[in-house]
């Protein structure tokens, strides 16, 4: 019995190989046909203005991408002309626009409204550091949000913070900021801003970047004055204008 049942074992050994050696039998992949040349050039056409021109976008700043921080200061941020620092509608000389002005306002100063301090920063960009942390982080959060160089030129500039108190009654006001700038010599120019209900303390926000800054230079005098109507009622000057 036990040599019929070893028979019947040595009889099915041969066919267990082949069965495995069938299965382990994959046809090989096809191969991957590859063109065997590209296809033809299509040559240019003949007129060159068949192609549309695309209107390049500029790149840089919008007005709506100042910065956090440039969006409180009034900017004076492009060139300007000398008939446009005229103050006078009879077109009298520019070069001595500052005489002009004081001309033709009234002075009336109250010791009720005052300015104890006056805060200004100048960014020239990182190479311009002063080593002293507290200044430095004030040039960095001017720069906050520039990526690209123009945005970066955009953001140079001489900014100023400007404190003044309201100890009278609330009323409006305008605060007028004149300044001269290094490569301008003595032409005076003017920014503004209204103050509509003030009362106690506030503060003015005034601005030379971009363009002017670049061209003109930095501001080396000024005065801010601030208006009630047409009237002058209070001041402050650099100790050279």
């Amino acid at each position: 019995m036990r040599c019929m049942v070893l028979i019947a074992l040595a009889s099915c050994l041969p066919i267990i190989p082949a069965v495995a050696q069938v299965e382990s039998q994959v046809p090989p992949p096809k191969p991957v046909r590859t063109p065997t040349q590209l296809p033809r050039a299509k040559a240019e056409p003949a007129d060159g203005s068949s192609y549309p021109l695309l209107a390049r976008q500029r790149e840089g700043p919008s007005a709506a991408d100042v910065g956090p921080a440039q969006q409180h200061f009034v900017r004076a941020s492009t060139l300007d002309t000398l008939e446009a620092l005229s103050l006078t509608p009879n077109g009298d000389d520019a070069w001595d626009n500052a005489a002009l002005l004081a001309r033709h306002e009234k002075i009336a100063l109250d010791r009720r409204i005052t300015v104890p301090k006056i805060h200004d920063v100048q960014d020239d960009g990182p190479n311009g550091t002063s080593g002293n942390p507290a200044l430095d982080y004030e040039v960095t959060y001017l720069n906050w949000g520039a990526v690209t160089n123009e945005q970066r030129l955009a953001r140079r500039g001489h900014y100023f913070t400007i404190t003044w108190d309201n100890d009278g009654p609330r009323s409006d006001f305008t605060a007028r900021f004149e300044y001269r700038e290094v490569n301008s010599k003595e032409i005076v120019r003017m920014l503004t801003q209204p103050m509509p209900g003030v009362s106690g303390a506030t503060r003015s926000y005034f601005a030379v970047t971009d363009r002017a800054y670049l061209t003109y230079g930095p501001v080396c005098s000024w005065r801010f004055t601030i208006l009630k109507g047409d009237t002058v009622v209070a001041e402050a000057k650099s100790f050279i204008w």
